[in-house]
C-alpha cells in the first residue's frame, strides 16, 4: 500500500509540475478539458489536494499502522473520505458531464486499490458507498453538457437579440469589442434579415451600433468564452447557426459574411462552403478559414485592415 501511495504521489506531483510549467496537465482523453472547466477551483489546486492526500496515506501507513484514536481508525477514515470524494467525481462525469477524464479515472483506480488492499471491511464500506453514490446520481435529473442547461446556453449568455418577424434560423455571433473583423461582421447586420441574431461578446460592452437590439439580463461574457473553450476554438469571430437537427459553426470574417448573405437574407441554405470538419454523431459542421479572425489572447491591432 505504501508503494501504491508513493507511486500515486509521484504521478500527481508530475501533473502539478507540468501544469505549473505549461498551464495544462497531461491527460489521455479530451474529456479532461471539459471536466476541468466545470470545477469552481483550478485543476492545479485539485491536484495539490490529491498530492496531499496520497502523501497523508503514505506517511500514515508508516507511522500510524494498527493505531486507533477513540476507537476510530485514522487510516481507514482517510482512505474512505478520499474514495467518497473520487466516487462523487466519477458519478458526476458519468451522469452529468457524460464524458470521462482519463487522468481522473486513473486517480480513482489508485484510491480504489488502496481501499481494497486495506481489508475486507474497508472494501465492503467503499464498494457500498460507490453503489449508493452512483444510484443517487442515477435517479436525479441533470442536464447534460450541450443540452438545455442554462449554464451552457448561448441564448442565455447573449448580450442582446435582434428578432425578425419570420425567422428561418437562430444565429449566435461570438465576438469581441476589440476585434476589427468582428466589427466588420456586425456592420453587415444593419438591415433586418431572416435570422434571429443573438450577440454573444466575450467581454463587457455597453452599446452596439445596431438598431432593434433587445437586451438580455442573463448576459455572461464568461460563459461565451467557456463555450469557445468547450469547442476548442481560440479565435473570433465565430458564428453558430442553429437548425432543427444540426448546428453549423462558421469561423472567420469572410466565411461568416458569406454565410449571413446567403442564409440570413434569403431562405436558401448555404451549399458552396467546404466542410472542413464534420461530426455525423453530433450533427455539427465547422466552416473555417485561415484569415479574417482575431486570437482570443492577442487582439488584432485597431488599425489592421479587416480585408
Amino acid at each position: 500500500m505504501r508503494v501504491i501511495a508513493l507511486i500515486a504521489s509521484i504521478g500527481v506531483a508530475v501533473q502539478v509540475l507540468v501544469t505549473l510549467y505549461s498551464g495544462s496537465g497531461i491527460c489521455p482523453t479530451q474529456g479532461c478539458k471539459v471536466v476541468e472547466s466545470l470545477t469552481l477551483i483550478p485543476s492545479l489546486w485539485l491536484n495539490v489536494l490529491g498530492l496531499l492526500f496520497f502523501q497523508a496515506v503514505f506517511w500514515s501507513l508508516r507511522m500510524l499502522k494498527d493505531k486507533t484514536f477513540f476507537s476510530i481508525d485514522p487510516i481507514g477514515l482517510l482512505l474512505f473520505s478520499g474514495f467518497v470524494f473520487d466516487a462523487a467525481l466519477l458519478a458526476y462525469q458519468l451522469f452529468v458531464v457524460q464524458t470521462f477524464c482519463g487522468y481522473c479515472l486513473t486517480v480513482f483506480l489508485f484510491v480504489l486499490a488502496l481501499n481494497i488492499m486495506y481489508g475486507r471491511r474497508q472494501s465492503a464500506w467503499s464498494l457500498m458507498a460507490l453503489a449508493v453514490i452512483l444510484f443517487s446520481f442515477s435517479i436525479l435529473s441533470f442536464e447534460p453538457v450541450g443540452g438545455h442547461s442554462k449554464r451552457f446556453s448561448l441564448k442565455a449568455a447573449a448580450w442582446g437579440v435582434r428578432s425578425c418577424s419570420a425567422p428561418t434560423k437562430e444565429v449566435y455571433l461570438i465576438f469581441s469589442s476589440t476585434c476589427p473583423h468582428c466589427q466588420k461582421v456586425i456592420q453587415s447586420l444593419n438591415e433586418c434579415n431572416s435570422c434571429d441574431l443573438y450577440l454573444n461578446p466575450i467581454d463587457d460592452i455597453t452599446a452596439l451600433n445596431l438598431e432593434g437590439i433587445e437586451r438580455i439580463d442573463t448576459f455572461s461574457p464568461q460563459n461565451n468564452r467557456h463555450m469557445l473553450e468547450l469547442l476548442e476554438i481560440d479565435t473570433i469571430p465565430v458564428l453558430v447557426s442553429k437548425s432543427p437537427d444540426s448546428y453549423d459553426i462558421i469561423r472567420g470574417e469572410g466565411n461568416i459574411l458569406n454565410y449571413i448573405r446567403s442564409a440570413c437574407f434569403t431562405d436558401e441554405d448555404v451549399l458552396y462552403m467546404d466542410r472542413s470538419i464534420v461530426s455525423g454523431e453530433e450533427e455539427i459542421t465547422v466552416f473555417s478559414e485561415e484569415a479574417g479572425d482575431c486570437s482570443l489572447t492577442i487582439d488584432c491591432p485597431e488599425n489592421e485592415d479587416p480585408e
